[in-house]
């Protein structure tokens, strides 16, 4: 129970690594709070994890952002905890790759980071205390073709984080960020102009990961968890790959 009535939230938490984080969070005491876009999916999960809270808005609009965390912090009491989870793909090379594509990919993978990192640090630094955990990417480390906006995207999570991790390091917050390598989720086989098969999926993983399987959601959420709590109390800054030893190679 390292989360014993800490107050969390955790933003695309309706599907894949998010549902699950927001799952893990709350089995460890957490008083948790989710953010989604889809009205039935949000409050199914949120009901089935036992959340406090849900919130249906855009997160890429600043005002939202300013509004949900003020609105949990206020009901709660405090905020301990945000993970930065939602996130969107474009495979796409950059040729390829439209105007609405790039904006709406650098929208929900870098701005909404920001918008809702800079409102949960206000709130954390006027207690002395807070984790944020963003979720970049092994394509926020490495490039890798026809992924051109979500590795720009990715790399300026990777780089806003260690930014935002020495700007609140004598405040008590710690600032870090997960990323992962290929992991089952419906992200992974989205976008696809042909949607691969899971055999598909994991040939393309033995050819490619040195460990030759992809990610379990589960292996993801609790790298997060670890960097959310004391565990890592000396930890910040840290881009940290769950990638089956990917960016080794």
């Amino acid at each position: 129970m390292r989360f014993q009535d800490q107050v969390v939230i955790v933003t695309g938490g309706s599907s894949g690594i998010g549902a699950g984080t927001a799952a893990a969070f709350a089995r460890e005491g957490a008083r948790v709070c989710i953010t989604g876009r889809d009205p039935e999916r949000t409050e199914a999960v949120a009901r089935e994890v036992g959340a406090v809270d849900f919130g249906l808005g855009d997160i890429c609009d600043p005002d939202y952002c300013r509004e949900y965390v003020k609105k949990t912090a206020l009901r709660e009491g405090r905020l301990d905890v945000l993970v930065n989870n939602a996130g969107t793909i474009v495979r796409e090379d950059t040729v390829d790759t439209t105007d609405e594509q790039w904006q709406e990919t650098m929208a929900i993978n870098v701005n909404a980071v920001f918008y809702m990192s800079r409102e949960a640090l206000k709130v954390m630094r006027a207690q002395g205390s807070g984790a944020i955990v963003n979720l970049s990417s092994t394509c926020g480390l490495v490039g890798s073709q026809g992924l051109t906006a979500y590795c720009a995207s990715k790399g300026a999570v990777s780089l806003m984080t260690q930014a935002m991790a020495l700007d609140c390091a004598l405040d008590g917050i710690r600032v870090n960020a997960v990323c992962p390598g290929a992991t089952d989720t419906p992200m992974l086989f989205s976008a696809h102009k042909v949607r691969p098969s899971r055999a598909e999926m994991d040939e393309v993983q033995k050819l490619t990961v040195p460990m030759q399987r992809m990610a379990r959601p589960e292996e993801v959420v609790q790298v997060i968890l670890f960097l959310a709590s004391s565990d890592a109390g000396y930890v910040t800054g840290a881009l940290l790959p769950v990638d089956g030893g990917y960016t080794c190679q």
